[in-house]
């Protein structure tokens, strides 16, 4: 496979010769930029075990964003510190560091990468097959800033004047062991110190983005992955991950993304996963994690300022899990201020059979308030 990946490469580039390059020194960098914000969640949730024992749960979170340019280097930093408070029953903080290396551009082409990143690979909204060196999506926030793993990273890129408007190649490498990377060594190296190695294509051909990537483990099963995302119209977008492993286990998933003349836009996804639960299987599993059956179908259909309310949306998110028929609903309502502080209203609903995968969710369900100031 890593074969096939290099001949790739050394077929494509001849047959488009006809390139160009942006010259970077034309536009002056500044010094440093920075972003962040404060959060406030709030869930006030019914129990399952009781209907009327309710719950009140907080979660304070801040994100600090810090990029520093210095000649070919740059220098990027994002830090999280959080906190849960469940009254009489929990109260943690964490202060994880999502982010942190240092990237030196050799020159217009070459770029290498040492140090903490989050990849985010993958066209899909909700579900990343193909994101190998990720970690997963909480389908709940699915745009959440997630925490990277400690990489190094060569990055080759090239841009053209034909069919093939640009082409890049990353090399990755992931050490995992009970002192680097712990989650990746616990969770998907099973406790087995790991040398892993990504290599990812990347092509805009005919309009299209297309990644080709292939994972080598010396202790896991190898996989390889493509994904792809096309405009057809202006406001109707098509994209797909397909990802598979040495044992023939596999997992895709199909999705779109249309944008009405009246801006409501819909977002629908189908997941599936050949290793993942049956009914019966759900019924007797303890497990919480995210998507654990074969398959799901995901939407999300939202409405900016509807009945002419400015800096407003409402929207609708439906996740079922078609193996068991249960499902998780949320409806809500969100405001941008202009002073950069937003608010987001919603209720969420797990309903299914009480051994379904919703149905039997610590918490049926709840209101969930969400204010976060922008920086």
């Amino acid at each position: 496979m890593f074969k096939l990946l290099f001949i790739s490469i050394l077929i494509i580039l001849p047959l488009f010769s006809d390139e160009y390059d942006f010259d970077m020194d034309e536009f002056e960098l500044k010094a440093y930029e920075y972003s962040g914000y404060l959060r406030l969640d709030n869930k006030f949730q019914q129990l399952n075990e009781n209907t009327k024992n309710h719950q009140n749960y907080m979660h304070l979170e801040a994100l600090f964003d810090f990029s520093y340019f210095y000649d070919i280097f740059t220098f990027k930093s994002s830090l999280m510190g959080t906190y849960d408070y469940i009254k009489d029953k929990n109260a943690k903080d964490n202060y994880p560091i999502n982010e942190l290396y240092i990237e030196a551009e050799l020159n217009k082409n070459h770029t290498i990468l040492v140090g903490k990143e989050s990849l985010g690979w993958g066209k899909g909204y909700f579900f990343n097959p193909v994101a190998f060196f990720d970690r997963p999506k909480d389908p709940t926030q699915p745009t959440k800033t997630r925490e990277g793993f400690i990489i190094s990273k060569y990055s080759y890129n090239k841009s053209f004047q034909t069919i093939l408007k640009n082409l890049s190649f990353d090399i990755v490498y992931l050490p995992s062991s009970d002192t680097i990377n712990k989650d990746y060594y616990t969770q998907i190296t099973k406790n087995q110190t790991a040398n892993n190695i990504a290599l990812r294509l990347y092509l805009l051909l005919y309009d299209t983005d297309i990644d080709i990537i292939y994972k080598y483990s010396d202790v896991t099963q190898n996989q390889i992955g493509i994904d792809f995302s096309k405009n057809l119209q202006i406001n109707f977008e098509i994209h797909g991950e397909f990802s598979t492993k040495t044992d023939d286990n596999y997992s895709y998933l199909l999705g779109f993304r249309y944008l009405t003349n009246f801006e409501l836009t819909i977002i629908g996804e189908y997941l599936y996963n050949s290793d993942g639960l049956n009914k019966k299987e759900i019924e007797l599993s303890n497990s919480l994690l995210p998507f654990l059956a074969k398959d799901y179908w995901i939407t999300l259909i939202t409405q900016k300022e509807p009945f002419e309310c400015l800096y407003s949306n409402i929207y609708y998110k439906n996740m079922t899990n078609i193996e068991d028929n249960s499902m998780q609903n949320k409806l809500g309502v969100s405001y941008n201020f202009k002073n950069n502080i937003d608010i987001d209203l919603s209720y969420n609903i797990n309903s299914g059979s009480k051994l379904s995968e919703f149905g039997k969710k610590s918490v049926s369900d709840f209101a969930w308030l969400q204010l976060t100031w922008n920086y």
